[in-house]
């Protein structure tokens, strides 16, 4: 078991495991704007293996094997390990695997004013994973507002924060601006594909034009990688306050 101040790290359960998979999966997929949340698909751990794949949109093995490894923070060693034990049928069978090799987070309850409470030490625990990022923490406060360090930090808060207690945040909407990576690495992979092909036929000066083309669309997207969204939002939710009251509700704590 590892602790810090705020945090304790004890073995994963299933249901856990169940719960992280079905929200990091929802908040990548909303964050992509590619599914909406109509189309969720109900998974208990005793549904087919299948149906967890379906309801987290992975149809192919090489994207279940990538995007679990991810979402569930594995090394390549535990999930080689896992898929390499007895053939897995059901939900439970695959998350009872991989519990086996995670831990979760357990938010220290502490006292204010001899009183324990649930919300403030929800905030210290995200306080507490945003310092161990290297985010200068010093003016956070509850009523502090969450838009500028969520489109700074999204990743904190898509990851470890929303573990904290998977699927009580609210689907991420994200806008970014019209040359965001996603639509120039798309336009590049497009161009490869279809348009540099057709060049050849066009003689050399043709062909360089079109790979000069495509070779400042990768720079473009590379350089756009890494650029903060216009606006990040998780519903309602404006202050930590907000936020921690939230993840109390579903949150485990320890005394």
């Amino acid at each position: 078991m590892k602790s810090s101040q705020t945090i304790i790290e004890v073995p994963a359960t299933p249901e856990y495991v169940l719960l992280v998979l079905l929200d990091q999966s929802r908040q990548y997929w909303s964050k992509s704007s590619l599914f909406s949340e109509e189309e969720e698909i109900p998974v208990t751990l005793d549904s087919p293996l299948e149906t967890l794949w379906d309801a987290c949109h992975l149809y192919d093995s090489g994207f279940i094997c990538f995007f679990t490894k991810d979402w569930l923070g594995l090394s390549e060693s535990d999930w080689t390990q896992a898929v390499a034990g007895p053939q897995m049928n059901t939900v439970r069978d695959f998350c009872e695997t991989i519990a086996a090799r995670m831990t979760m987070p357990v938010i220290s309850l502490e006292s204010f004013i001899g009183r324990t409470c649930r919300p403030a030490s929800a905030f210290l625990a995200v306080r507490s994973l945003l310092q161990e990022a290297g985010v200068d923490i010093t003016e956070v406060a509850p009523s502090t507002s969450i838009s500028k360090m969520t489109r700074r930090h999204l990743g904190l808060f898509l990851g470890p924060i929303a573990k904290l207690a998977p699927g009580v945040l609210p689907a991420v909407q994200v806008k970014r601006p019209v040359w965001d990576t996603n639509w120039i690495g798309t336009a590049a992979i497009l161009y490869f594909l279809i348009l540099c092909p057709l060049s050849v036929g066009y003689g050399t000066a043709a062909y360089l034009l079109c790979m000069f083309v495509l070779a400042c669309l990768l720079i473009a997207a590379y350089g756009s990688k890494e650029r903060d969204p216009a606006r990040v939002r998780f519903g309602s939710l404006q202050t930590f306050r907000d936020l921690s009251v939230l993840i109390a509700q579903r949150a485990v704590f320890q005394a």
